[in-house]
């Protein structure tokens, strides 16, 4: 039972911090500078040069933010991880027990479920 509490501390974990950490709005970001690439890209009225200045500055943007999800999104992953594992140094759970119980078809299916509620309700 220990493991189930820990698995549902890692999943509800990752979830919160992505929300604290602002992961999706700087998915948004992302995905709206690459749109404007697209039509900068696509757009016959501008010159070449304005065209290449623009999609310098769009790359660098898009770049940045990247780099930026990559740390969001390795936090919000690592630091439940590390709670587990800073529980587990002390004997309190199996790492490895929580692992294998956050792979089981039972919890993965659950875990979806709660995550998308969770989202829902996060969002609005």
């Amino acid at each position: 039972m220990t493991s189930f509490f820990a698995a549902v501390l890692l999943l509800g974990g990752v979830i919160a911090l992505i929300k604290v950490f602002g992961v999706f709005p700087r998915a948004w970001q992302a995905l709206r500078t690459s749109r404007n690439a697209l039509d900068v890209i696509s757009d016959p009225g501008l010159g070449e040069d304005r065209k290449e200045s623009l999609l310098k500055r769009y790359s660098l943007s898009v770049l940045s933010s990247c780099l930026d999800l990559l740390i969001r999104g390795a936090g919000s992953i690592a630091i439940p991880v590390g709670v587990l594992w800073g529980l587990e140094f002390f004997g309190v759970v199996s790492l490895r027990a929580v692992l294998d119980l956050t792979v089981s078809w039972p919890f993965l299916l659950g875990g979806a479920l709660a995550g998308i509620t969770a989202f829902c309700f996060l969002e609005k």
